[in-house]
């Protein structure tokens, strides 16, 4: 198992390199209902990602164990939306895994399933097509990268912040940034991949398309006022966030939406309370 260990002395523009963990796919011998050897990290995923479906089967009064088919098709399609093929297919093998152990037959192996799955594929295919340009129109071909931001000015961002929900959530988000968290894996993970301890708290970070990822833990800092998992639990308790995406939309009445924070949401959250000389408005019209 990859363990990065983060403190308040990490430098983002630093290249950090960690032990890949291989995505988990829901192969042959996952659909045969033939028992394969997981490893610790891919147990802590998979359990992870029971919990979010156990959750979600309370929510929509539902079974979980056993799950019916169509049970299984309805929690997939709700999450296609936020979550790429492969993160789904990912959650597919878990609950498969799951009924297997239980001594149940996979509901994942029927048709309905599969249909949603292979919809996901191809909506996300058709995303990702490149337009057609026209003709004698000049490609980029390599866009231009941002020098990141540093941490005294990430914790001045996270200062600023008003102590109201969309306030806690971007604080958490800054100084998690500081901490040297990348956005796009703060912005992929749920709370079933959240463990906060008294001293640290342990993120199992995964790719929106359910690849490579690590487990990192972040210790307390010494400054409330610039620690990442004070602020973190902030929000989570704030926000009453129990499962589902971790960072989600702050509507301008101030309630939390269950959609995902997005990267252009993030980048308005940067620019926000970066800009210098101007006041934040936490509630106005384009409040991610």
């Amino acid at each position: 198992m990859a363990v990065v260990e983060l403190n308040q002395d990490f430098d983002p523009s630093d290249v950090v390199t960690a032990a890949a963990i291989t995505p988990v796919e829901l192969t042959d011998a996952a659909q045969s209902g033939l028992p394969a050897p997981h490893s610790a990290v891919t147990r802590r995923l998979y359990a992870a990602d029971w919990g979010a479906f156990v959750a979600w089967c309370r929510q929509e009064h539902q079974t979980a164990l056993p799950a019916t088919p169509s049970s299984v098709a309805a929690y997939l399609s709700s999450l296609s939306a936020s979550l790429a093929p492969g993160a789904l297919g990912r959650r597919t093998a878990a609950i498969a895994d799951r009924h297997r152990r239980a001594c149940h037959a996979s509901p994942c192996t029927d048709m309905v399933v599969g249909d949603v799955l292979r919809a996901a594929r191809a909506a996300r295919k058709s995303d990702s097509a490149p337009a057609s340009s026209p003709k004698g129109a000049r490609s980029r071909s390599r866009p231009r990268r941002r020098r990141p931001h540093s941490n005294a000015l990430l914790e001045r961002m996270a200062a600023r912040c008003p102590s109201d929900l969309a306030g806690l959530r971007d604080r958490s988000l800054l100084l998690l940034t500081a901490a040297g968290v990348s956005g796009e894996r703060l912005l992929a993970l749920d709370r079933e991949h959240v463990r906060l301890g008294s001293h640290q708290v342990e993120l199992v970070l995964v790719m929106p398309d359910g690849g490579a990822g690590e487990v990192v833990v972040i210790h307390r800092g010494a400054l409330s006022t610039t620690c990442p998992v004070r602020a973190l639990d902030h929000w989570l308790s704030s926000s009453d966030t129990r499962f589902g995406p971790l960072f989600r939309k702050v509507d301008r009445w101030g309630n939390v939406e269950h959609q995902r924070l997005r990267a252009d949401g993030l980048r308005r959250i940067f620019q926000r309370r970066g800009v210098v000389g101007r006041r934040a408005r936490p509630n106005a019209a384009d409040t991610p």
